[in-house]
């Protein structure tokens, strides 16, 4: 029988970026991955997994919600909905697995009882990564996802055979792998290799996958075989759940020496690679020889840095907007005047994709003084003199796009300065050059106007470590997959949901809000007479949005056909032309994603009965 080769890149320990340095191994016999560099290797190769899953299309997972519309460079396009073939589904399915296999292969040859703690340590961490990507696999597909039961060395006709399982079987599974790691794994202060997995990661991710088990205690779970979960996983009562969410996110808070930045946006920095907000995160290299696979989702939410915007007043007196190139008058170095061109890619700005755009409701969800606003959303663009580096005179605006509609008389003002050839002047673009702000009542106030190019782009996922060209497509930032404020959020959360009171809610998001205003008082703008569920779904959104996390988010919360057709409005011009929106795609069929269409044609015992219902798989 042919050997079954797995290509697996190892990773090599060297310097302070231990954990990046990797070499290409193949070829592999199972002897080699007993050795102690092998097995080294071996776990090493399931983290570089996690690049190829994080790199976008787990961003792209997420775009399918209530925070971002689609953008320009895919306006027509909503395979995120129901697209069978959509690319980004299939490598993230092929990507778990492949994980999958290597682990069970690894752990196979570990063994049950391994002999010293360095073995010991390694089986924790690939089934607390074992434990994630399956996780990650029964809320997205739930009870038709596979289930890797046999380790293979050689080619088996039975692995083209799909195993399907309850959510109840693998949510069994999930918490075994993770109680092991919590138990097995050193705390943060032990481990000296970036992005290695550590208890505090183990508890954190433990608390996360305790509200997904709660969200299936939801009444439209009533007829399936999964409500009430938590029972069937042992659990005595929905609120001892999440009394353990809650004391597991109290410790990660306490125990390991995590703690927040000063300010939201030094998080984001790509240049901070050891933040000890950051509980795990991916890693990326700016050495280009080991940062493969790239990162690429810091492009999406990049809008055409190049154009400025046009307001147009219709005859019947609403507004619209089209676009035209970003054009002032500067002086040289010579002390003569020129016409400057925006470029569209930058790595100030970035690298323009207009993938998708922060939608009305996000952008809005924020008080003026909450720093988390300007942090998230561009309204500021300066002259750059060369694409690869940053501006030399922070101070030469050239667009201002506040976060606010502006009228027909400041656009005229502002265009003509700029028309005066004055070597200062500089376009000014409103909120509602981006969005119908028209009318507050309608069905329309909110919908981003048809043009889509020019927005606010999403920048707490610029990477101004791309220093090679503005166009430069692999970034180098690190995915934050997990960070301190999430388990402050899911105190917060259970502390609701075990009807603490509404005081309680506050004292936990209390930390979260001292940062994000120079004055806590000004936080009680979001406080409300009764907490319900949009409540904390906003304060989750408003701290970590578009954090690879929305979907999850709002699907253990029943939330998300409610909240895309609530804060996914279409504008009246596109109304009007019957351009179709999520909003009108949107179903509770959504809550599972369809089985890509990749995968059932490889998996050779699969029938119709066999996939997820409300998607058009053609005839099999």
């Amino acid at each position: 029988m042919k050997k079954l080769v797995f290509f697996i890149f190892a990773l090599t320990l060297f310097g302070c970026q231990d954990f990046l340095k990797e070499e290409s191994k193949s070829q592999m016999t199972e002897n080699y991955y007993e050795t102690e560099q092998g097995l080294y290797e071996g776990v090493g190769g399931v983290y570089t997994v996690c690049r190829a899953l994080y790199q976008h299309h787990m961003f792209r997972l997420n775009y399918f919600g209530d925070l971002v519309e689609n953008a320009s460079s895919m306006n027509n396009s909503y395979d995120q909905a129901a697209n069978v073939s959509w690319d980004s589904l299939n490598d993230v399915f092929a990507n778990l697995h492949k994980g999958i296999m290597i682990i069970n292969r690894l752990e196979k040859i570990i063994g049950e009882n391994p002999d010293n703690q360095t073995k010991e340590i390694y089986l924790a961490e690939i089934r607390l990564l074992r434990a994630f990507f399956y996780q990650i696999q029964v809320e997205v597909w739930g009870k038709y996802g596979h289930f890797q039961d046999k380790v293979y060395t050689e080619y088996d006709p039975e692995m083209l055979n799909i195993n399907q399982q309850s959510v109840e079987f693998f949510y069994t599974q999930i918490l075994k792998d993770v109680n092991y790691a919590i138990e097995k794994l050193p705390i943060k202060a032990e481990v000296k290799e970036i992005g290695k997995l550590t208890q505090g990661a183990a508890k954190a991710l433990k608390a996360r996958f305790l509200l997904a088990i709660s969200g299936y205690s939801n009444s439209e779970y009533s007829s399936q075989p999964e409500y009430n979960l938590h029972s069937k996983l042992g659990y005595a009562s929905i609120e001892s759940l999440y009394t353990e969410a809650k004391n597991l996110a109290l410790s990660v808070i306490s125990d390991y020496g995590y703690k927040m930045e000063n300010e939201y946006s030094e998080v984001f920095n790509a240049y901070n690679k050891t933040s000890d907000e950051i509980i795990w995160a991916v890693q990326w290299t700016t050495d280009k020889m080991f940062n493969d696979p790239a990162q690429y989702f810091h492009r999406p939410g990049i809008g055409r840095t190049s154009e400025t915007s046009v307001m147009h007043i219709n005859n019947n007196g609403t507004t619209t907007a089209s676009t035209k190139s970003l054009v002032v008058t500067r002086i040289n170095t010579d002390g003569k005047t020129l016409k400057y061109s925006m470029p569209s890619h930058s790595m100030f700005y970035g690298r323009e994709y207009r993938h998708i755009m922060p939608n009305f409701h996000w952008i809005t969800m924020y008080a003026d003084n909450d720093k988390r606003k300007l942090a998230n959303f561009e309204t500021l663009y300066v002259k750059i003199d060369d694409d690869k580096a940053p501006p030399v005179n922070i101070t030469d605006t050239v667009c201002y796009m506040p976060i606010r509609a502006i009228t027909a008389e400041e656009d005229k003002r502002y265009s003509d300065w700029v028309a005066s050839g004055d070597p200062h002047a500089y376009f000014l673009d409103g909120l509602n050059e981006v969005f119908d702000m028209d009318d507050p009542s309608s069905e329309y106030y909110g919908g981003p106007l048809k043009h889509r190019s020019r927005y606010y782009s999403l920048k707490k996922f610029y990477d101004r470590s791309r220093t090679e060209m503005g166009k430069q497509e692999t970034g180098n930032a690190n995915a934050i997959l997990i960070r301190l404020p999430e388990m402050h959020l899911i105190v917060a959360e259970c502390n609701w949901k075990l009807n603490l009171g509404d005081e309680s809610v506050y004292a936990a998001l209390k930390p979260i809000w001292e940062r994000s205003f120079t004055n806590l008082a000004d936080a009680d703008v979001y406080k409300k007479g009764v907490i319900d569920i949009d409540f904390i779904i906003d304060e989750y959104q408003r701290e970590l949005g578009m954090e690879f996390n929305n979907f999850f988010i709002l699907k253990r919360t029943r939330k998300l056909v409610d909240r895309i057709k609530k804060y996914n409005p279409k504008s009246r011009e596109e109304t009007v032309d019957n351009i179709q929106r999520w909003k009108d795609y949107v179903n509770d069929s959504h809550y599972i994603k369809p089985l890509p269409q990749n995968q059932v044609n490889n998996f050779r015992n699969i029938t119709k009965d066999m996939l997820p219902p409300g998607y058009d798989y053609g005839s099999m």
